[in-house]
């Protein structure tokens, strides 16, 4: 058996810091030991994905996208392309595609949030994906800043969720037909970007 890749091994394992924590952040770390394909979507039916929790300069906007196939609205993210051995970088990708904002920063020292859910059909031999989510914030307000609609994601828009802990006293809208755990994940980060603010 060949060895994970490096980029992604060590990603994973910053990824204890994260908002989720260490226990799920060892759960990956022993999924990659035991199957070094699973950061690929050929790796098998569960494997890693990588997702940025894109906002605004102020964090008062998060951007989401139409997802075609899902029918839903989610975080821009996707499968590592062959050959691709950075969840960072696929991340990174996966937000100039989608949306096409290529200025942005990482929050935090590593991965924002380690998140697993099992799939539907429509997603083929895909039976679960574990994400692996990054904070990213752009360098200007949303207002600044527009977004891109791209082939895979017919739509694209900013919503306003204010993200830091305690901006519950303004307004926090996500569309009809958002993901259903999208704002229990905003939630669980306003408090841990706090930190890294």
């Amino acid at each position: 058996m060949t060895a994970p890749p490096e980029p992604a091994l060590q990603q994973v394992r910053a990824a204890r810091s994260a908002a989720t924590g260490a226990r799920i952040a060892r759960q990956y770390e022993s999924l990659l030991q035991q199957n070094p394909q699973a950061v690929y979507r050929d790796g098998g039916p569960v494997h890693l994905t990588a997702s940025a929790i894109v906002v605004d300069a102020p964090g008062e906007h998060v951007a989401l996208v139409w997802h075609r196939k899902g029918q839903f609205w989610v975080q821009p993210g996707g499968h590592l392309e062959p050959g691709e051995t950075s969840l960072e970088a696929a991340a990174l990708r996966e937000v100039a595609e989608e949306t096409g904002v290529h200025e942005v920063q990482r929050i935090g020292p590593g991965p924002a949030v380690l998140h697993q859910h099992h799939l539907a059909a429509a997603f083929g031999s895909c039976r679960a994906h574990w994400d692996v989510q990054y904070l990213l914030r752009t360098p200007r307000p949303a207002a600044a800043t527009p977004l891109r609609p791209s082939e895979e994601s017919p739509e694209v828009i900013w919503a306003p969720w204010p993200l830091l802990a305690g901006a519950r006293s303004r307004q926090r809208s996500l569309p009809a037909g958002t993901v259903a755990d999208l704002e229990e994940t905003l939630e669980l980060l306003g408090t841990w970007a706090a930190r890294h603010w």
